[in-house]
This record gives C-alpha cells, structure tokens and sequence, in this order.
C-alpha cells in the first residue's frame, strides 16, 4: 500500500511478496502500518512489541535463511505503543550472495502487507568525529557505493525502467520527529549521511579516509537494498544507527553484536516514543 499521490512501482515480477502476504495473512489479521527492519544485535530494539504472530523467514516464500550472525530471521507482527507493526528480526544482505531483489522482500512484503512508513536500523562503523562508538546516528542522506542499484530488476507497468526521484527520501517529517523524541528522552542523536559499501570485508583506512572527504558520516553494508526500494514504492523512510567501532579500527562480527545489544535499549525506549506520533503525521 503506497502513499495518496504515489504511484507504486510494481517490483521484480516474481510474486513473493504477494505470496508471503498471503502466508501472513492466514497467521494474523494485523494490518501494519510501519515495517521496522532490525540490524545486526539490534532485535531488542523491538523488545516492546505485543506479539500476534510470530513466523520464521523459512515459512516466507523466496526468504533465505540469513547467514550473518546476530539475525534472527524471523517475522513478528504485533503492536509497539499501541502501533501496528511488522518487525523483521534480521535482513537479507547483499553480501551473503542474494539477488538485490530478494535483499528488497522484507519492503516488499511490508508495502504488500499494507506497511506506509519504513524504519530501519543497522550497526555501522562511525566515520565522522561526532559518530563514535555507541552513539546512535539519525540518517539524513546516503552515498550508494555497492556497485548495483536494487531497483535494477524492476520495470514500470509499461516496461520502462524504474527511475525513482531520491530527493528527500528521508522523511524529513520523521526525521524531526525522532530528534524531538530523542531530545525528549535525553538520548544524544546525531545525524549524518550513510556511505554504503557491498562488503563483507570492513573498510581499509584509505576507504575511510575518502569516504570522510566526501561527507559520508557513517559505513556500513546494508540501509540502501531496503531504504531505495521503499522509496520507489511510495513509502515514508526513517533509519537509526547504532555505531559500533571506528571505521578503519580492528573490529570483529561478534564486538558489532555486542555493540549491537547495548544500543537496542536505547532504540527500543526511542521507537515506542516516537511511532504513535509517526503514526499520527502520517493521518491515520
């Protein structure tokens, strides 16, 4: 379900998201109306949630299992502070060896499932100054350098390619709205522009060096297969970092985890704030 005035684009021609609505749908008659899109150690960030339905991504058709560590591949579908929400604990990344599209089924599952608003959350590497470790970042812009562009696969009605305006893609109405309730909560949010690398290899120093010349604020391997597709079907866009090193600092999986798990709280107490009122911007 796309926003009034928007037309949708109708998404790779495979019918799988319209084939897990079905599933969905056969589990719970919740309507969602926000899709929240968990990162790496970050599933606490929905701890809140009143669950109504709770399905595997192996009973989603055409989801692989994740592989990356600290995904729980699984869908919840309930209410977060009253908000009807369906949470995805764990995406499916680009760099495990999936299609773009099929890195796109959660946004695509969530718009057929009759999701407007998108939230996403990802554990990135801190690349400006104001970006350390533990800090949580609002993004206000993104920098593609994945080398692909998710909506690759998908066509207009009329068979034409899918150009999509980016222009804002941000909400900016849902980006106030999460400073206010930050500001509210005493939770420090910076804000900042996400560069998006293919991974699964973290930055070398040079990389990061560049990437701080250019005005990226924060790294990481994921956001844009999720956040582009939800633009072009005509849905409202809100992402929140977790910071878990230093680009170009020795890192492994299991510290992004554990960095993970302490900023979920935090998200957790940010998100039960901040959607009734996105909810109520959004005239529902």
């Amino acid at each position: 379900m796309s926003s009034p005035g928007v037309v949708p684009l109708p998404g790779p021609d495979d019918h799988l998201a319209e084939q897990g609505a079905a599933v969905v749908r056969a589990r719970t008659r919740l309507e969602p109306s926000v899709a929240v899109i968990t990162g790496s150690g970050l599933a606490g960030a929905v701890g809140g949630i009143e669950v109504e339905a709770d399905l595997s991504f192996a009973e989603l058709p055409g989801f692989p299992e994740p592989t990356a560590p600290g995904h729980e591949s699984r869908l919840l579908l309930g209410r977060v502070a009253g908000v009807p929400v369906a949470a995805f604990l764990g995406r499916i990344h680009f760099y495990e060896g999936h299609r773009a599209a099929v890195s796109a089924l959660p946004v695509r599952l969530s718009d057929r499932l009759g999701a407007r608003t998108l939230v996403v959350t990802a554990s990135v590497g801190g690349v400006a100054p104001d970006a350390g470790p533990g800090s949580l970042v609002l993004l206000t812009d993104h920098i593609n350098f994945m080398g692909m562009n998710p909506l690759h696969e998908w066509r207009r009605t009329d068979g034409s390619p899918a150009f999509v305006d980016l222009l804002g893609m941000y909400t900016p109405e849902l980006l106030s709205i999460a400073a206010a309730g930050a500001a509210k909560l005493g939770i420090p949010l910076a804000q900042g522009v996400y560069a998006a690398l293919s991974g699964p290899s973290y930055e070398t120093p040079a990389e990061v060096a560049f990437l701080r010349m250019i005005g990226a604020g924060v790294v990481g391997m994921s956001v844009v297969t999720e956040t582009i597709p939800a633009a072009g079907l005509g849905m409202r866009v809100l992402a929140i970092c977790a910071v878990a090193n230093a680009a170009g600092t020795p890192i492994e999986h299991t510290e992004v985890l554990k960095a993970g798990e302490r900023a979920a709280e935090d998200l957790s107490r940010l998100l039960a704030e901040i959607l009734p009122r996105m909810e109520e911007a959004d005239g529902l």
